[in-house]
């Protein structure tokens, strides 16, 4: 009855550690993007990134193509983004989060709503949105170091602090979401590889399908521990499992037929 009682004072503890970083991460505006450098190999190199959330809670930043976390990312994706209190004169004593997990472009299905929220959060950035060179990034979270104080100390899982559900109102596949790429990862590594060699010229020893939204999905390709984001896009759009399984299909026999020749 004692360990029983210790198991759901910690569950308990835990729900509301994930409701203190939520609401921590709503009330910041400014965080400190880490990416892994492309120029000095294997260093991490740090930048001050504004942020807004996306509906599931992702951080979103607006970043520049000749920005160097931009060249970072887009060679290998993996990235961190700290997150510290604002209006405090003692950070060590304050809250802070760190988000680890994979920087992508938002795809088009959560444009428009990402697009909307940044502008909300960061006003100053309308200009850029005119300019070319400037695209939206999440951070597609795995992992949450929070922090709420001294002795406050927590690992939380993303599918945890983030709301996934609310996904589904901006994308008809976000509640397929999880189980396509399950399945997509145990069972047809080799699809994955020859997506990424056909479709983005790029060898691999391993893949990982990390997002599949109706217009299409996000793979890692993992070669000599460098993690390359490959973003490929369905000829149609898809609305069901079933569509994304004929496109899936339908994109292997073109993988292969283009390898062939």
């Amino acid at each position: 009855m004692i360990l029983l009682l210790r198991l759901l004072d910690n569950v308990f503890t835990m729900k509301e550690q994930i409701v203190e970083a939520r609401a921590f991460l709503k009330a910041e505006r400014d965080g400190m993007l880490c990416t892994l450098s492309q120029k000095l190999e294997g260093w991490p190199f740090g930048s001050v990134a504004p942020y807004a959330l996306t509906a599931a809670g992702e951080p979103l930043i607006l970043i520049s193509d000749i920005a160097e976390h931009t060249r970072n990312v887009r060679a290998d994706a993996r990235a961190s983004f700290l997150v510290q209190a604002s209006n405090t004169k003692d950070q060590q004593a304050s809250a802070r989060a760190t988000l680890i997990g994979y920087a992508l472009p938002v795809s088009p299905p959560f444009l428009e709503d990402a697009e909307r929220r940044y502008l909300e959060a960061v006003p100053k950035a309308a200009s850029y949105f005119a300019a070319h060179d400037f695209s939206l990034f999440r951070i597609q979270v795995s992992q949450v170091r929070f922090i709420g104080g001294f002795g406050n100390i927590h690992w939380i899982d993303g599918d945890e602090l983030l709301d996934r559900a609310a996904d589904a109102k901006l994308d008809v596949m976000a509640p397929h979401l999880a189980g396509i790429c399950k399945h997509m990862n145990e069972d047809h590594q080799e699809a994955m590889l020859a997506y990424a060699k056909a479709f983005a010229e790029t060898e691999a020893d391993a893949a990982k399908m990390i997002h599949v939204d109706r217009a299409g999905f996000d793979i890692i390709a993992i070669k000599n521990n460098t993690h390359k984001p490959i973003r490929l896009n369905f000829v149609e759009p898809v609305t069901t499992p079933d569509e994304v399984r004929k496109a899936m299909v339908e994109m292997v026999r073109r993988a292969r037929q283009a390898l062939a020749g």
